[in-house]
């Protein structure tokens, strides 16, 4: 078995996603069934591999942002951009472990999840209330590229079974910068984060570090 979860049964729109149970499958399977109103829908989460890595939707498959603390070069096409990702995601699998998740909607990718330690981030340096702890997995990103698909639910439930395989690895806390008042951030606002019991650890800027205790 891959690594993946399938789960979700849903409505014919996108309305509301409640998370109704995570359900480990194997070590590298962990996951969640959430449901929506009608069946006629259904939501997935999968692990980040070589068969879907192209899946990664637009923009987080050429997003090199914590990757690299250099400086960013306009004139760096997307497909050289793409590839330095996937470079990445080799690397940091081998070392760390699965290190991403795609959230499909019918089919259609419409989120993604990033994830390693620190040390594999070297952008997290520039921010004032860092650097993230050395005993924590760093969240880089969990972001919803579909505009109709947030405030439904969608990045709870991604919350959700990022944190369930986070346990079941044995993993100690997670971290990540949330950003005050606005959700236009890689890992998203910092009021889904303190609606999940995460604590802000650092507070110096309009990033805070925050924190979750697993």
């Amino acid at each position: 078995m891959n690594s993946q979860t399938t789960c979700i049964i849903h409505t014919k729109k996108l309305t509301e996603v409640s998370l109704l149970f995570i359900c480990p499958f194997s070590q590298d399977d962990y996951w969640k069934v959430a449901r929506v109103k009608e069946e006629k829908t259904v939501f997935r989460m999968e692990g980040v591999g070589k068969d879907n890595f192209k899946d990664i939707p637009s923009p987080c498959n050429c997003c090199l942002y914590w990757q690299t603390s250099d400086p960013f070069d306009e004139k760096t096409l997307k497909p050289e951009m793409e590839h330095k990702k996937l470079e990445w995601f080799n690397k940091a699998t081998r070392e760390f472990g699965n290190c991403g998740f795609i959230a499909y909607f019918d089919g259609v990718p419409i989120g993604f999840v990033q994830y390693a330690p620190p040390r594999f981030f070297p952008q997290v340096k520039e921010y004032a209330s860092g650097p993230p702890s050395k005993d924590a997995v760093f969240l880089a990103c969990l972001f919803i590229v579909s505009t109709e698909a947030r405030g439904k639910g969608v990045g709870t439930a991604m919350l959700r079974g990022f944190l369930a395989e986070l346990r079941k690895r044995k993993f100690k806390a997670v971290e990540t910068f949330g950003r005050k008042n606005s959700e236009n951030n890689p890992s998203g606002p910092l009021e889904l984060y303190l609606k999940h019991d995460f604590i802000i650890k650092s507070d110096k800027d309009d990033f805070p570090l925050i924190r979750f205790e697993l």
